[in-house]
């Protein structure tokens, strides 16, 4: 294997359990360490305590990535990523994780915004440890292809011109049809993180756009029609030393029967490394949503 892969789970997977039990199965199911993703106890404990709680569990937390529930003050596009970066410097977080803004102009709105805080972060954190990345769009509308920085060469340009870390999502790099292991090499260099989750796949009431937005989205490995085996083996063949995060969905790990979640956590670690690693074979537990 070319480089050292590290190998997270995004605590946002199970996000309604406090943090001490998510790192505990985090560390025993073989997991690196973790992505935390900002939540309310996150927030009340405040970053040092959250630090002094992974190291109580035994986990590195290796990243940080805005919640993903509307809670006043933390939303991302609301001025929340300020918060978040100040959690993270104070939880000794390395990476933190950024989402492209709904604007087709980096110049006016939303985009121009967004690049000017980009500017202001990026000097405020000039020589300190904190790196932070943006992450590919999902395609869930028409007008999404129109955004600035969803094509994913004008991503890297623009990751390039604010010396930005990039994360590739795959399951949103499935959405805008795109092939994973090319938009890996595209990426190459800057890549930080990779979020790993499966696309589509067989599922009951699939017809339902409801169905499909929040079961169809963030799978478990080996349940859809995503390439992720190649996309691990060209990773662990390359000089990738990064992170790859296992973001999937709760219903993904029956996320209400903690014995399955245990389960469902050690396969998909186990696999991951197998992949990465040049192995083969498929992923266990392949049914279901």
């Amino acid at each position: 294997m070319g480089g050292s892969l590290r190998f997270s789970l995004s605590t946002g997977t199970l996000y309604a359990y406090p943090l001490r039990p998510v790192f505990r199965w985090a560390r025993q199911a073989g997991f690196d360490g973790v992505e935390l993703v900002i939540n309310p106890e996150a927030v009340t404990r405040g970053g040092r305590a959250v630090r002094r709680l992974a190291q109580s569990e035994g986990v590195e937390i290796f990243s940080a990535h805005p919640t993903i529930l509307p809670f006043p003050g933390w939303r991302e596009r609301d001025g929340g990523m300020a918060r978040t970066i100040g959690l993270a410097r104070d939880a000794g977080i390395g990476l933190v994780i950024m989402h492209t803004p709904r604007s087709e102009s980096l110049d006016e709105g939303e985009g121009l915004v967004f690049r000017q805080r980009i500017e202001r972060w990026q000097r405020q954190l000039a020589g300190s440890d904190l790196r932070l990345a943006v992450e590919n769009k999902a395609i869930r509308d028409e007008d999404h292809w129109r955004y600035a920085l969803t094509p994913l060469e004008q991503l890297r340009a623009f990751a390039d011109r604010y010396e930005l870390g990039l994360v590739l999502d795959t399951a949103h790099a499935g959405t805008a049809g795109e092939d994973l292991v090319q938009a890996r090499r595209l990426f190459d260099g800057r890549l930080v993180n990779v979020h790993l989750s499966d696309l589509g796949g067989r599922l009951p009431l699939a017809g339902l756009p409801t169905v499909q937005r929040f079961f169809g989205e963030h799978r478990f490995p080996g349940t859809g029609d995503l390439a992720l085996s190649a996309l691990l083996k060209d990773l662990g063949s390359s000089r990738y030393a990064g992170l790859v995060t296992l973001e999937v969905n709760p219903w993904s790990v029956r996320a209400w029967w903690p014995p399955a979640v245990r389960r469902y956590l050690a396969r998909a670690s186990q696999w991951m490394k197998q992949m990465a690693h040049g192995g083969a074979g498929d992923i266990e537990f392949g049914s279901g949503i």
